[in-house]
């Protein structure tokens, strides 16, 4: 079963690298992702990391810590979107200001 899950993790770290190199994917944006994919790889190799942090932690059940952190992960993405797609809105009302202003300049000669 662990081979399984480290064939799967290689192959998602190789699809990230392949989209960041074909220009389809920011590599700042990457980050994360790949974080993401070789904690899937360590885990997969060493599976009983996950006993020992939530022994350390004070969870009682594992899975219920690697659940927590992939929400936190998520969370932490969705967050990271939504600031860049706040962004992303901002300069859109400002080049419609601008070629607003553009075209009324031109109309006026």
């Amino acid at each position: 079963m662990n081979i399984f899950f480290i064939i799967l993790g290689i192959i998602y770290l190789i699809y990230i690298f392949t989209a960041v190199k074909n220009g389809k994917f920011n590599v700042v944006e990457s980050f994360f992702w790949i974080c993401g994919g070789i904690g899937v790889l360590i885990l997969s190799i060493f599976p009983n990391i996950i006993v020992w942090i939530s022994k350390f932690v004070g969870i009682d059940y594992p899975p219920s810590l690697l659940f927590m952190l992939c929400i936190i992960f998520l969370l932490f993405i969705n967050f990271r979107n939504s600031q860049k797609i706040a962004e992303q809105q901002e300069k859109i009302i400002e080049l419609a200001q601008n070629l607003a202003l553009l075209k009324s300049k031109e109309n006026d000669k």
